[in-house]
């Protein structure tokens, strides 16, 4: 197993545990007779709506009936004394490639393109949240209120916010605008523009300690869960509610936004709830539950094959695939199951080649979803020179 500590102040053992290069070979040979399987669609030029582009952009894969997800881990690595705590947010893989981890008072980076890791920051107080608001700057939430602000390029602390009155659970950002909650259940909403009285925006309304927050991708909606049982839409123009998204009878903290449906969103009940709904964010309307069995922990949606992957606690602690093309259709198609305790961060890699699943077993188990989308800017910029060019 892979050792996600520190050898010194600044160096962290790794070893890789990758499958046999038999594997790999028959993985490759098998991807090329899907792709050249079957004759080529003839091609119209007929004109394409705007609607048809987006769906477009989100098109399934030919090869989505039969792509299954190997059983076999891609990687471990060992995360001692991740906090077993559902209400955290601890794990963010940014689009930069980094993976973000908070392990008690520090925080750890990953780069996904070099195997390299290194220590962000160390604190006084324990990490509860992590959040990449952009590719170079990560927001850090602290169990004494605070917020640190953090360039990663130069690991200086570009400003810090004292707002919250007790632990910071959960942050989400669009735009300028970062949005952050915890126990205190009052949600702020900063202008990143400002670096002194940037608050432009203080929501009231959940009743117990808020653990989930998601905007929408056009910026105009975010969502908030929490320990009250409430799932809330919030207007962005008006910092307003918007929505009370009724149904769920335990804790919301899981919650993805679906890319395809932008309308559409998907939250998780805690353990008494057990379920995953799909909400019409234009009416509140729930109009799909499935009952998991288990506490649903996290979720991310997967465009490019179209699924949705939740995480989940006892008594499995398995990691679900969703089929979610026809989204009021869901299905289960797989489970991973590799965890010795709930399944509490999930995190994909930019290209959506990898997931990376941490659990309070003290491990971050990393998996192959498809292959690998080379892109020769990005691999540029996640250098190990070059790893947080603005």
């Amino acid at each position: 197993m892979d050792r996600f500590i520190p050898k010194s102040k600044s160096k962290l053992l790794y070893q890789s545990h990758t499958q046999s290069n038999y594997n790999d070979l028959l993985y490759h040979i098998n991807e090329e007779k899907v792709l050249n399987f079957g004759n080529q669609k003839q091609q119209h030029n007929y004109p394409i709506s705007f609607l048809d582009q987006l769906h477009n952009q989100y098109r399934l894969p030919t090869q989505q009936t039969i792509r299954q997800i190997s059983q076999v881990p891609e990687k471990i690595l060992d995360a001692p004394d991740i906090a077993d705590d559902f209400y955290l947010n601890i794990l963010e893989w940014g689009n930069n490639n980094v993976l973000s981890v908070g392990l008690q008072n520090k925080v750890y980076l990953w780069n996904a393109s070099n195997q390299h890791i290194e220590q962000l920051l160390q604190a006084t107080s324990n990490v509860t949240a992590v959040h990449w608001i952009n590719d170079h700057i990560l927001g850090v939430g602290f169990d004494d209120a605070s917020i640190k602000i953090v360039d990663v390029c130069s690991q200086q602390t570009i400003t810090q916010l004292y707002y919250h009155n007790e632990r910071v659970s959960t942050m989400s950002s669009s735009f300028e605008l970062l949005s952050t909650s915890g126990r205190d259940n009052v949600i702020f909403n900063h202008d990143l523009r400002e670096k002194n009285n940037n608050v432009v925006g203080v929501i009231q309304k959940h009743t117990q300690e808020v653990c989930g927050l998601k905007w929408n991708q056009s910026g105009t909606t975010l969502s908030s869960g929490a320990n009250d049982n409430q799932l809330l839409l919030w207007d962005k123009r008006q910092m307003s509610l918007r929505l009370s998204c009724e149904g769920h009878c335990a804790a919301v903290k899981a919650m993805a936004w679906c890319p395809w449906f932008p309308n559409i969103l998907v939250s998780g009940g805690g353990s008494n709830d057990k379920n995953i709904k799909f909400w019409n964010s234009d009416t509140g309307l729930c109009f799909k539950s499935i009952d998991t069995g288990s506490q649903v922990c996290a979720l991310q949606f997967l465009p490019r094959y179209r699924e949705l992957i939740s995480s989940h606690g006892f008594s499995k602690f398995q990691i679900s695939i969703w089929n979610a093309e026809v989204i009021q259709q869901a299905k289960l198609i797989q489970e991973l199951q590799a965890h010795k305790s709930r399944v509490l961060h999930l995190g994909i890699s930019p290209d959506q080649s990898m997931l990376c699943s941490a659990a309070g077993d003290e491990t971050l188990i990393f998996w192959r979803l498809g292959t690998e989308q080379n892109n020769q800017d990005k691999q540029e910029m996640c250098s190990s020179k070059n790893l947080f060019l603005r």
